[in-house]
């Protein structure tokens, strides 16, 4: 049986070596170089699936808390790291991006994106990057992308648990972890797509970018910008209220213990509720969102309606004077305009201002993102706090 199992690692290290390109430094999950595999995925270089059915992680996010999905090394929080990737159908090359989840691949924050030349060639290589220095500690997944210059339009992903261990140091250097862009996404029936020949241009690579001298090209479709930033992409307009409260309770909500980054896929088991997210995300940046609004509640800023008459009156008969206009501030409304904590919106739900950060007690923070939801809340650092509120810009306190 040994035997048999040794043969077969070999074999699996002899298709990885031939095939198209595979992350080998850190390992990942199911590959032939990762200790823990137990189960190898012998198509480790192949492409993400076109439907976007293996994305992401090529569908190994399911190992993650088993044995199979270990971390396989440790990583200091602003130390410097090396990605090695390995193979042979280097496709001419590409783009590529270094990401992290907090969140079990709900969420991912790029680090680093290389843009031309990525690989460099049909055989092992290696690029060096930085991990950011206020990365939270834990558990992470960390993710390399490629978009291949030639050939079939693909999106090629391979991921790696990693330990990050805290910054013992007070002092942070570079772009902050929440001001860092989303993951591109592309090639995945996900309506975006990349054009034959050229490079990729990535929308939004961020600040941490090793540029080649190359022919780049921009994506092609509806791709999301990554980091929506102060122009956000225009998403679906505020629909009639619904009788449910914008701010659910946020039991409903689950709270990883670790912050993510930007939202990439989100199911949409909460649109029962978009419509009243929708509308509260309409409000003011600085308005804070309430957990106590009783239930039924319009939100704030809504006008009343109009009171439904009583009936037809007889010919000839004065119209009955108009019932005085409910003001704003009998109703209960959905947010206070200022004091208290933010409440958390329902994973999910819809939100209308995309890019927009909604602070929750001052210790913990959802985004909307890509494609107007709300992000899972997710715990801030040890020691930091954010002022609590929905904004376009997180404060920090």
């Amino acid at each position: 049986m040994q035997i048999v199992a040794s043969l077969a690692a070999v074999l699996g290290m002899a298709a990885f070596a031939q095939a198209h390109m595979a992350m080998t430094y850190p390992p990942p999950m199911r590959s032939p170089k990762n200790k823990h595999t137990t189960n190898i995925d012998y198509d480790m270089t192949s492409p993400l699936n076109s439907d976007g059915s293996n994305f992401p992680c090529r569908g190994t996010l399911n190992l993650v808390g088993t044995p199979q999905g270990a971390a396989v090394d440790d990583w200091d929080a602003g130390s410097s790291q090396t990605l090695s990737i390995d193979g042979s159908a280097w496709h001419s090359g590409g783009s590529c991006q270094a990401s992290l989840s907090y969140d079990k691949g709900q969420t991912w924050t790029v680090i680093h994106s290389w843009l031309g030349s990525c690989p460099t060639g049909p055989s092992a290589s290696s690029y060096d990057f930085k991990v950011p220095s206020d990365a939270p500690a834990g558990e992470v997944i960390f993710a390399w992308t490629w978009f291949n210059q030639v050939g079939n339009r693909e999106m090629y992903m391979n991921c790696a648990v990693i330990n990050i261990k805290a910054n013992k140091s007070k002092k942070r250097r570079g772009i902050p972890m929440s001001q860092r862009p989303a993951m591109f996404v592309a090639n995945v029936a996900n309506g975006c797509g990349t054009t034959e020949g050229v490079d990729l241009e990535l929308p939004d690579p961020g600040e941490d970018v090793t540029r080649k001298d190359s022919k780049f090209g921009p994506p092609v479709g509806k791709c999301a910008t990554g980091n929506p930033g102060p122009g956000p992409t225009p998403g679906p307009g505020p629909e009639k209220p619904s009788s449910s409260s914008a701010a659910a309770n946020p039991t409903q909500v689950p709270t990883p213990t670790q912050p993510g980054g930007i939202f990439i896929t989100v199911s949409d088991a909460s649109t029962a509720t978009s419509s009243a997210a929708s509308t509260s995300i309409a409000a003011p940046t600085t308005i804070q969102i309430s957990t106590s609004t009783p239930a039924g509640a319009p939100p704030a800023g809504t006008p009343p309606a109009a009171a439904p008459p009583a009936g037809t009156p007889p010919a000839g008969t004065p119209p009955a004077a108009a019932p005085p206009a409910a003001t704003t501030s009998s109703a209960p409304t959905a947010a206070p305009t200022s004091g208290g904590n933010g409440g958390a919106f329902p994973a999910g739900s819809a939100c209308d201002d995309l890019g927009s950060w909604n602070c929750i007690g001052g210790k913990e923070f959802q985004r909307c993102a890509s494609g107007n939801k709300w992000s899972v809340a997710q715990q801030l650092s040890a020691g930091s706090s954010c002022k609590p509120g929905v904004s376009k810009v997180i404060s920090f306190v």
